[in-house]
């Protein structure tokens, strides 16, 4: 009996491990802007590749890239502490769904839904 509830903690233990562990570990590296989609105007001749978040190893840290503060969707060049909840990422105050598919990270902007106009989503490549 003392074995079976043993393996019960254990399968318990290892079960409730985590998932931001996991998704921090992910989030490691360099990842360049591929596309944005919002109710914003920008430059259609914008090299969006220029733009890049560098995930501190170690640390909830990102230098973030951005070659003009004309267009600063998360914020200004520089280092942001960053937060993980879950499927959550929330930099510089801002607060987005985030997902990873293979090297690609989106990030969906978590809107004011009385807001019509706060819509964002940014695809990141990793580098």
């Amino acid at each position: 009996m003392k074995k079976l509830i043993l393996i019960f903690f254990l399968t318990c233990t290892l079960i409730s491990c985590s998932k931001d562990d996991d998704n921090q570990k992910q989030l490691s590296g360099t990842y360049m802007l591929m596309d944005v989609y919002c109710f914003c105007g920008f430059d259609p001749a914008i090299d969006f590749n220029n733009f890049k978040l560098n995930f501190v190893e170690g640390k909830n840290q990102l230098v973030l890239e951005n070659p003009t503060e004309d267009y600063s969707y998360i914020g200004g060049s520089g280092t942001y502490n960053y937060a993980i909840d879950g499927d959550v990422i929330t930099v510089n105050g801002m607060s987005f769904k985030y997902k990873m598919d293979g090297d690609n990270l989106t990030l969906g902007f978590l809107d004011d839904p009385q807001l019509a106009d706060d819509e964002l989503t940014l695809i990141y490549k990793k580098n």
